[in-house]
């Protein structure tokens, strides 16, 4: 539905709607999103081109996601006051989970993988900033692998990649990326204090 005008009113129409039957059947039968089983949506704007929503997925109220392309794997919930925005492309796995406040910069990609926790408040993710931004010759999505736990308050730059079974201490600024798993990861900038943990049996 491309009509600018009239996705601005239904946006509107889904902030103040008290029924999550209605919100989804505006965004799936207007909007044509795929949107699977049991989902519930609260009163947040979903804007995308392409729209996929898994099974007994959770978006809660007063989240904003505008980018190009959305993907949500079944049973990952996105919590209150999130903003997931930009040009590209978001996806997120199963099982996952993003909590409230965050920032999510879409100038690039960002993909985060099946139970992964982005958790308490006030996290960044940024995809651009740096003179790549510019020239274009560089690639700054970030990619978050699976099963990896983030704490509060913590910033990603452009570009990072984390491998999986990773706890992300609160507060961490990751400037490089984490190229091995079974890590505890701290600090500004952060780096590995511990290695062979699994955080899922040790924390």
């Amino acid at each position: 539905m491309k009509n600018k005008v009239l996705r601005k009113i239904l946006f509107k129409i889904i902030r103040i709607c008290p029924f999550n039957k209605v919100r989804v059947f505006i965004y799936r039968t207007i909007f044509n999103y795929k949107i699977g089983k049991n989902v519930q949506i609260g009163k947040s704007v979903i804007n995308s081109n392409n729209v996929e929503i898994g099974d007994n997925a959770i978006i809660r109220n007063n989240t904003t996601i505008s980018c190009e392309n959305l993907k949500i794997g079944n049973n990952t919930a996105i919590h209150s006051g999130n903003i997931i925005s930009g040009k590209n492309s978001f996806k997120i796995g199963e099982n996952s989970r993003i909590i409230n406040d965050h920032f999510i910069d879409l100038w690039n990609n960002v993909e985060i993988g099946n139970n992964t926790w982005l958790a308490g408040k006030r996290s960044q993710l940024w995809t651009h900033g740096s003179i790549h931004t510019k020239t274009g010759n560089k690639d700054l999505s970030i990619k978050i692998g699976n099963d990896i736990y983030i704490g509060s308050n913590s910033s990603i730059s452009p570009g990072v990649k984390i491998d999986s079974i990773n706890l992300i201490g609160l507060g961490s600024v990751l400037t490089k990326s984490i190229h091995s798993s079974k890590n505890i990861i701290t600090g500004n900038p952060a780096k590995i204090i511990k290695e062979n943990i699994d955080w899922r049996e040790n924390w």
